[in-house]
């Protein structure tokens, strides 16, 4: 699989989900991005030889193993739930691709140390139903999704002028300001890419509410 995906041919997603225990696969259609997506992504983050690229909430590493077989980067997951990273470490391996797994979350991330960066809208748990959610091992709650989107804002705000960023089925919150969207298609679900053109001005806390407000609503 790592061989067909270098080459460009699909590999579908039954196939590719094979190197993970039944209960992973099981939350694929849901929780894990399409290996269509992952490739669509990975070729609109890495536009040099070398990027790095981060995925943000990597879950069980299955758009990071794809973006390592088909392009040219060095590709980071974070995620907060350990088991998970266990997971992918595991399924990497497998693979023979090279991709660093690091559990915590965004704020252990340095933004000035990634030229793209992966969201499959990956707070939506905090929001959603129980029966949606991956498990009950870390906090989910809709304080934590406030949290998350201004960590998220913090992030990009501080990453450097020519930042990429690739959104798959949203990402919960806005872009800040800076950010230029320069793509948006179909592909399984939503993929939209951002590319940071200027430095952002600050924004008030009260506009900064009222656009997460706004996404919870839509």
């Amino acid at each position: 699989m790592r061989d067909a995906l270098r080459s460009g041919a699909l590999v579908d997603d039954r196939t590719f989900d094979c190197v993970y225990p039944i209960a992973v696969r099981l939350a694929s259609p849901m929780h894990w991005t399409p290996v269509q997506a992952a490739v669509r992504a990975a070729k609109l983050l890495a536009v040099r030889p070398g990027a790095r690229i981060l995925d943000v909430g990597s879950g069980v590493g299955k758009f990071c193993i794809v973006a390592a077989a088909s392009v040219d980067a060095r590709v980071a997951g974070v995620e907060h739930r350990g088991h998970l990273v266990d997971i992918g470490r595991r399924a990497a391996s497998a693979f023979g691709v090279d991709v660093s797994f690091t559990t915590g979350t965004l704020e252990d991330c340095d933004p000035l140390d990634v030229d793209g960066v992966y969201f499959f809208n990956p707070f939506a748990e905090n929001i959603c139903s129980p029966g949606d959610r991956i498990d009950g091992t870390v906090e989910l709650s809709e304080a934590r999704f406030v949290r998350d989107i201004l960590a998220v804002q913090r992030f990009l705000r501080a990453a450097r002028v020519g930042t990429r960023v690739v959104t798959y089925c949203g990402l919960g919150g806005a872009i800040p300001n800076g950010y230029v969207r320069q793509l948006a298609e179909p592909c399984a679900g939503r993929i939209e890419l951002w590319v940071k053109t200027r430095h952002c001005a600050g924004v008030e806390a009260e506009e900064l509410f009222a656009d997460l407000a706004e996404a919870g609503a839509s």
